[in-house]
C-alpha cells in the first residue's frame, strides 16, 4: 500500500496523519492560532514513529477548504513546500468532506443518515453541504457553498444531523441565528486518508502546481467587509 501523509490545518483544529501499510499514525491539537508552530513538529512526529522519511512518502493529502483563510493558506504553504522540493505528489480534498468522514468514524455511525458538515465562516455565513450515508457509502448532495445560516436552514430537510464549529450562532437573535441542533465536531487529518484512499482508486495524485486552496468566499467581497470592519 501507499505511504501517504494527511494534514488538516482549515479550522482551530490542526492534525496530521500517516497511512503506511497496515500501520495508522496519527497526531491531533487544538491550535488556537498556532497552526504555523504546531503542524511542522506535527509532520515530524508522524514520520519519526513510522521510521519514514519524507522521500519514502507516495502522495501528500491534505484539505485544501473551505475553512479559515490563514489556515488553508497556512497547509496550502506547507504542502507546496514539501511536495514541491521532494518532487511528491498531492491530493487536496474537501474539509466539509473530510469532516463528514469524521463524523461517521467519531459517532460510529451505521445507518443510513443525511449528513450536513458546517464550518464557521465568520461574517454570520457558513461554509456547507450536503451529503447521504447508505448502506457504508458516503455520497454528495451538494457542492461546498459558502451562505447565512438561515439559507442552510431553508435548504434542507429534516431529519439530517449537523456536524460542525457554529455554536456562537446559536447565541445570536438576529434572523442568521442557525438555532438547529448540532454537534461540535472539527475535521481530522485522519479522515483526509480515506478520502485519499477513494481518489487512488479512481486515479493517481496530481502535481502540486496544478492546485490552489478552495476558499469558496469571494475575495474582493472578503476584502471590503475587512475593511469595513476597521472604520
Amino acid at each position: 500500500m501507499a505511504n501517504i501523509l494527511a494534514i488538516d490545518t482549515t479550522t482551530s483544529s490542526c492534525s496530521a496523519a500517516l497511512s503506511s501499510g497496515d500501520e495508522l499514525i496519527t497526531k491531533c491539537n487544538l491550535a488556537e492560532r498556532s497552526h504555523t508552530k504546531l503542524i511542522l513538529p506535527m509532520i515530524d512526529e508522524v514520520l519519526s514513529k513510522s521510521s519514514l522519511t519524507l522521500d519514502k512518502l507516495d502522495y501528500i493529502a491534505f484539505t485544501a477548504g473551505p475553512g479559515s483563510f490563514t489556515g488553508i493558506r497556512i497547509g496550502f504553504g506547507i504542502v507546496q513546500g514539501l511536495a514541491y522540493g521532494a518532487n511528491i505528489p498531492v491530493l487536496p480534498v474537501s474539509s466539509l468532506e473530510t469532516l463528514a468522514y469524521t463524523a461517521i468514524r467519531k459517532l460510529k455511525i451505521k445507518e443510513d443518515l443525511n449528513i450536513v458538515p458546517i464550518i464557521d465562516a465568520r461574517m454570520n455565513e457558513i461554509y456547507w453541504a450536503k451529503f447521504s450515508y447508505k448502506s457504508g457509502i458516503l455520497s454528495r448532495d451538494s457542492k461546498d457553498c459558502v451562505t447565512s445560516p438561515q439559507c442552510l436552514k431553508d435548504s434542507i430537510e429534516l431529519p439530517v444531523i449537523l456536524i460542525g464549529n457554529v455554536i456562537d450562532y446559536n447565541d445570536q437573535t438576529s434572523e442568521n441565528t442557525l438555532d438547529l441542533d448540532h454537534i461540535v465536531m472539527l475535521p481530522e487529518a485522519q479522515d483526509v486518508l480515506n478520502m485519499a484512499q477513494l481518489q487512488l482508486k479512481k486515479g493517481s495524485g496530481i502535481d502540486v502546481q496544478e492546485v490552489s486552496p478552495i476558499y469558496l468566499r469571494n475575495n474582493i467581497k472578503w476584502k471590503k467587509r475587512k475593511k469595513l470592519r476597521k472604520t
